[in-house]
């Protein structure tokens, strides 16, 4: 729905009857998707071309490599790795009543104190080659209605590296359904954007998941976003891109975000729950989490983003409480900062980052034999987004 602020400049010659018939530029292009929280960006100047019917379409890309290692890691996942963190081409329409985007390519969502899959297994395991595919009706620019497979409205951080401040998503995001089917309505009124959502939530199958979120802008540096979502019934299904705990759970966020220069500020609160679950023979359990993400940019090229997070989760074992963390009631803290540089359409950012958890559960946290308490994370992802 956003589109940039501002057009790029007439170009105007010495002639004034030569300028006004050739010295105008083209209009800059549309506000792309998916959405970029930076400081990668897409190409100001895009492929594009005409299609019969449809009118504008462009085409962007990324590749990207991610290398690291890591301490305690978990049975069947090495120490150090190399590997593909996205090869993927996006096909869209941003423009007119009718509107289209196709994400497809091999993609991977490290995530904070989970296990590293490789790319290929990520992909083939969640959702598939073809993660983002979804069309848009959009009547007028307050009004569009999308359908297909599409992000979540939950949560702050988003599915691809490329879109992130950091390579690996934080813990809260862990909680929260990536990309899923279903329909999406969003409307703008002045100042305040509104979305709804009828889904499959954790990409179950099953379309029993609505949410919803609002989202205020007071000026150009404050924004408060408030969102909910949960499942509407139970749901048995479980599987790698099907948590079961977290697919029959609910969820809010309250996020806020405050810019002023060069400096990005996204304190945001989190709360989960998941219900007494019989067929899995669990009790109600609660999750509290807070998290601030930054961002300082130093130069037009070098920027550094760093992350806090905390989670705690209500119960205990003999409570028969689920375990959606590293047991039932334990709780984790994370430290991310991934400094970053750009230059031309490139860009290289290693990352550091740090998860401690307390009150575990033996056997559900890392190391070989799942009873460390603490893992310590380096990467280093470099490409191009052309």
């Amino acid at each position: 729905m956003t589109r940039r602020l501002g057009k790029i400049s007439l170009a105007v010659s010495g002639l004034a009857l030569a300028g006004s018939a050739m010295a105008q530029d083209a209009a800059a292009p549309p506000a792309l998707s998916p959405a970029l929280a930076g400081p990668l960006t897409y190409n100001p100047d895009p492929i594009n071309f005409e299609m019969p019917l449809l009118g504008k379409v462009y085409v962007t890309g990324i590749g990207s490599g991610l290398v690291g290692a890591q301490s305690n890691s978990v049975p069947g996942t090495a120490k150090t790795f190399g590997d593909v963190s996205n090869a993927q081409i996006i096909v869209q329409k941003p423009e007119g009543v009718f509107q289209f985007l196709v994400q497809a390519g091999l993609y991977n969502h490290g995530t904070l104190g989970t296990p590293l899959l490789r790319s290929t297994t990520y992909t083939a395991n969640t959702h598939g080659v073809v993660p983002q595919a979804w069309i848009k009706l959009a009547p007028s620019a307050n009004f569009n209605i999308q359908a297909g497979i599409l992000p979540t409205l939950i949560g702050l951080e988003t599915p691809f590296t490329f879109q992130n401040m950091n390579i690996d998503r934080g813990i809260l995001w862990g909680q929260e359904n990536v990309l899923t089917r279903g329909v999406q309505a969003n409307a703008t009124l002045g100042k305040l954007a509104l979305s709804v959502a009828l889904t499959d939530g954790f990409f179950s199958g099953k379309y029993n998941w609505l949410s919803g979120a609002a989202t205020y802008s007071f000026d150009s540096s404050n924004i408060l976003s408030v969102i909910v979502g949960g499942a509407l019934s139970k749901n048995t299904k479980s599987a790698f891109v099907t948590p079961v705990l977290q697919n029959n759970s609910f969820i809010a966020n309250v996020i806020y975000t405050y810019t002023s220069g060069p400096l990005l500020l996204q304190p945001y609160f989190q709360y989960t729950k998941i219900p007494s679950l019989a067929f899995l023979g669990t009790t109600k359990t609660e999750t509290w989490s807070g998290a601030l993400l930054a961002r300082y940019t130093i130069s037009e090229n070098f920027s550094l983003p760093v992350r806090f997070e905390y989670v705690d989760s209500t119960g205990s074992a003999a409570q028969g409480s689920a375990s959606p963390l590293y047991g039932a009631g334990s709780n984790a803290f994370t430290f991310t900062i991934t400094p970053t540089y750009t230059f031309s359409r490139f860009f290289i950012r290693p990352e550091f980052s740090v998860v401690k958890a307390s009150k575990i559960t033996l056997g559900s946290a890392f190391g070989s034999d799942g009873r460390a308490t603490s893992q310590v994370r380096g990467r280093l992802e470099f490409g191009v987004m052309f």
